[in-house]
């Protein structure tokens, strides 16, 4: 006789999880996209500045008790409710973020309303790699991701030495730490990486090292030249950036299926 096959209630279960959290992932981005947009609106103007300012000083606050509420659930419910607790985790994250931003606006004003764009986005992208590829794309996609970001700022940064080698600075660092990190976890059997007790799987059997390390040592080549050259450079960077990425996005896709 032929035998009924047995569902996966574990796996569907986590299928649905991911799912879920994609979803919230995307309707906080939406949210804090929303938010800079009026923050910008009106902040930038002399009538409701001030007001703009005490809105943002008491969402900030607002936000920070959230984000120690949010704490606090989630060490309650990390025995309890499974799914209660990854929302507690996210809601911290998203609490913290929006604590974050209300004091950076508060502090400098619409200067670097741009720059939250981009690392709301880059975050929420990153986050969905998490969630359904490789470790060893999301790895190459924070150096592809950070080489972006830092190139797209050597394009339109003028004068500020000491801002230009924060970023040289933030990109070899990002680098060195992926580089280091896949290059430990590629000398162990199973690809796992032990942090104290825990261990995170970083490569997986049917994917090769290699996209990461030419992605790290391409941008540092590419950070030298750009320190050289200057502003011109960076910006056709980003174009080799978006295509690298674009390029690796279909290579791990065949790899998942």
């Amino acid at each position: 006789m032929n035998q009924r096959p047995v569902p996966q209630k574990n796996s569907n279960r986590d299928d649905d999880s991911v799912i879920y959290k994609i979803m919230a992932a995307l309707v906080m981005l939406c949210v804090l996209l929303v938010g800079l947009q009026f923050t910008s609106r009106y902040y930038s103007v002399v009538g409701t500045m001030f007001t703009t300012q005490s809105v943002l000083l008491g969402v900030g606050i607002a936000s920070a008790v959230l984000f120690l509420g949010s704490v606090g659930l989630w060490f309650y419910s990390r025995r309890l409710r499974p799914l209660l607790h990854s929302f507690s985790w996210i809601l911290g994250i998203f609490f913290l973020v929006v604590a974050l931003s209300c004091w950076v606006l508060y502090v400098t004003w619409v200067s670097y309303i741009p720059y939250l764009y981009a690392v709301y986005i880059a975050a929420t992208v990153l986050y969905m790699i998490a969630m359904l590829y490789q470790p060893e794309f999301f790895l190459l996609s924070c150096v592809n991701i950070t080489a972006g970001g830092v190139f797209y700022a050597l394009s339109r940064l003028y004068n500020g030495r000491l801002f230009a080698m924060a970023l040289y600075a933030l990109l070899v660092v990002i680098i060195a730490v992926v580089a280091l990190v896949v290059f430990k976890a590629r000398k162990t059997d199973d690809g796992m990486l032990k942090l104290g007790k825990r261990s995170i799987a970083i490569a997986t059997a049917n994917t090769s090292p290699l996209p990461v390390y030419l992605s790290c040592v391409v941008w540092l080549l590419c950070l030298v030249v750009s320190a050289v050259l200057g502003s011109v450079f960076a910006y056709y960077c980003l174009f080799a950036v978006a295509a690298f990425e674009l390029a690796a996005a279909v290579y791990y896709t065949v790899k998942l299926a």
